[in-house]
């Protein structure tokens, strides 16, 4: 006999198990990039096109005959100081950019060192008496015409105004110094101070202009026709200041007979400081001629310039300003 072992059938065992999904969310944290706009420019208070290179100044006609300057719309300062018979001549104040050409460059007068004293500076000029020079020579480098080469005279002005000098011709100087901020910037419009959109400076009969504030910025204008430069740009600038200060007799008169005037450029005396479309009535300090110009209001609170092109008008006690 034969036992038969019945088969057996066993189920397969399937064992199914539902997981549910399993969501992970990770959460980072959004990145800020801060770009540091590097340090402001020492003679303008913006950042973002800060030059090291030695301050370059010129000294520029205003006279009718002498328009249109070259080069002034690149200039970071400008000191607009009267000569005899009251006309205007301007010490033009380059770092931050060297223009390509400025002029026509004019002489020195009694004043000039002690403006540029602050400066270490290169000075353009087509002379002066040898003791304004030697005096310029104790403050900053003299690099007036027949001292360096690089002026040329320019066809289609008058002979007396065609001096015009290129600066890439400026020759090489040892100089390992730090340009150092002279004038106190604020982006912040100070509190207070008159609303002033057309401003009257009137330094002499012979030197009267007006500046217009439009798009946060103020344009010149003089004997009625718009300022513009050489390349047709009208003339700005964004902080104007009036300084008054008291008139030197020098002695000396010109061919004409018009009296040389000097200027007392140190101590204090009255301002009005223009910026934003407003006007501040303020006191300018000026301890040494190794210092700048400061400004105060009247209790003594600094009051910041604009940050950009600053346009100083080193003005004699008779001259006036008025604003609307």
């Amino acid at each position: 006999m034969t036992l038969t072992t019945p088969s057996v059938l066993v189920p397969d065992s399937t064992t199914t198990t539902t997981v549910p999904p399993t969501t992970t969310t990770t959460t980072v944290p959004a990145t800020t990039t801060t770009i540091d706009p590097g340090p402001p420019a020492p003679l303008t208070g913006l950042t973002g096109d800060v030059s090291d290179q030695r301050v370059l100044i010129a000294k520029l006609s205003n006279a009718a005959k002498g328009r249109p300057q070259a080069g002034i719309n690149e200039a970071d300062l400008v000191m607009e100081i009267l000569v005899e018979g009251g006309v205007g001549r301007w010490l033009a104040v380059f770092q931050t950019t060297y223009p390509a050409t400025v002029g026509p460059v004019r002489s020195l007068r009694e004043v000039d060192p002690r403006l540029v004293a602050p400066f270490d500076a290169r000075v353009l000029s087509s002379g002066g008496q040898w003791s304004i020079r030697v005096a310029l020579g104790e403050v900053a480098v003299d690099e007036g015409d027949g001292r360096i080469d690089g002026y040329r005279r320019e066809s289609g002005r008058e002979y007396v105004y065609s001096l015009m000098y290129d600066t890439e011709n400026l020759p090489e100087v040892e100089w390992d110094g730090e340009v150092a901020p002279v004038l106190d910037f604020d982006i912040s419009t100070p509190a207070g101070g008159d609303d002033a959109t057309e401003i009257e400076v009137r330094m002499s009969a012979r030197n009267d202009l007006t500046w217009t504030f439009d798009h946060g910025r103020y344009f010149r204008a003089q004997d009625g026709e718009e300022s513009l430069d050489a390349d047709g740009l009208h003339i700005s600038a964004d902080s104007v200041v009036v300084v008054w200060v008291e008139t030197i007799d020098t002695g000396r008169v010109d061919a004409a007979g018009s009296a040389v005037p000097d200027y007392e450029v140190t101590g204090s005396g009255e301002a009005i400081v223009f910026r934003d479309g407003k006007a501040f009535t303020a006191r300018w300090q000026r301890p040494q001629e190794a210092d700048f110009f400061s400004f105060a209001d009247l209790n003594g609170n600094q009051i910041p310039l604009s940050p950009g092109r600053t346009w100083l008008h080193i003005t004699p006690l008779s001259g006036r300003v008025s604003w609307s």
